[in-house]
């Protein structure tokens, strides 16, 4: 459970989920984050310890932190099913597979539902630049160019103070206005691609991408698929006019989606940050695999 969840608001929910888990006869335990780095280590105890479900109480960030706890370093399946009780800022995972946004709804979920496997990402990437490699987890979607300075303006104040969709349109529209889009060299399944003028390259498994931006695509959660849409070689004018299309999810119809199971990110100009599921994470570069239905999530049928 992460107590500065919803700008430390979340913590007022708590007492409702407590007694709504005690309604339903579920045996449970809880523990609270305190700091960077808490979360991942707290279900990673608690696999230790054997509990067969362990469950996210927060936002997309803690939703990360908490996969991210599951799986051992390298491996390939998690160590317990996976269940998410929504109290954050961003609930992009959560319909991106069908979880309630209602706490009681989820709860009856977490209780009757039973688990399917989905799909994760795996990517490779440094913490801080030319430092080296690192492994991490993501659910939803990975951004490369526009996405770190769009994530870090949103979540210094701005989705406090005018709400997740239009805190992120705000920083959307000017870290266009200051972004420099650099050349990026990408390699897809042992095939590479060059491209100029590279704004932002979506790699990931969530039609919905981040705070309202989505993307209309043919993706599934176990279909052992990655999709990548490069929105590059256009000019800045161009690109803000498109900002309607990447909240009505038609980017792909204009910059044709690609899929695979291997993405490699070779070279980048000056656009060198990494964010994904809402976070700016790190640096390139970055190697994203696709985990196949790895992961057992407690949602619908």
């Amino acid at each position: 459970m992460n107590p500065s969840s919803r700008s430390f608001r979340s913590r007022y929910i708590w007492p409702a989920i407590f007694d709504g888990l005690k309604r339903r006869g579920v045996d449970f335990d809880f523990a609270l984050t305190e700091r960077n780095g808490d979360t991942s280590d707290l279900a990673r105890r608690a696999v230790a310890r054997g509990f067969g479900t362990i469950v996210a109480v927060g936002g997309d960030g803690t939703i990360n932190d908490v996969l991210n706890g599951l799986f051992e370093p390298g491996s390939e399946n998690a160590g317990a099913s996976f269940g998410v009780l929504y109290t954050g800022t961003s609930p992009d995972f959560c319909q991106n597979h069908g979880i309630p946004l209602d706490l009681e709804a989820a709860m009856d979920l977490l209780v009757s539902g039973r688990p399917r496997m989905i799909d994760v990402c795996r990517i490779s990437h440094s913490l801080e630049q030319g430092g080296p490699a690192h492994l991490r987890l993501f659910s939803c979607c990975a951004n490369f160019g526009l996405g770190a300075a769009v994530a870090r303006g949103a979540n210094t104040g701005l989705r406090k103070r005018f709400g997740d969709l239009g805190g992120t349109l705000i920083s959307l529209i000017t870290s266009i206005a200051r972004f420099r889009p650099p050349a990026m060299r990408v390699r897809l399944d042992g095939v590479e691609y060059i491209y100029s003028n590279m704004y932002n390259l979506f790699v990931g498994k969530g039609r919905l991408v981040a705070s309202g931006i989505k993307l209309d695509l043919p993706i599934e959660p176990d279909d052992g698929l990655i999709y990548v849409v490069p929105l590059a070689g256009i000019s800045k004018f161009r690109m803000c006019s498109l900002v309607p299309r990447a909240y009505f999810g038609t980017l792909p119809r204009l910059f044709k989606p690609m899929f695979a199971r291997r993405v490699e990110i070779l070279e980048w100009g000056d656009a060198g940050e990494v964010e994904y599921d809402g976070d700016p994470r790190g640096f390139l570069p970055a190697t994203i695999r696709v985990l196949q239905k790895s992961l057992p999530l407690i949602g619908p049928a």
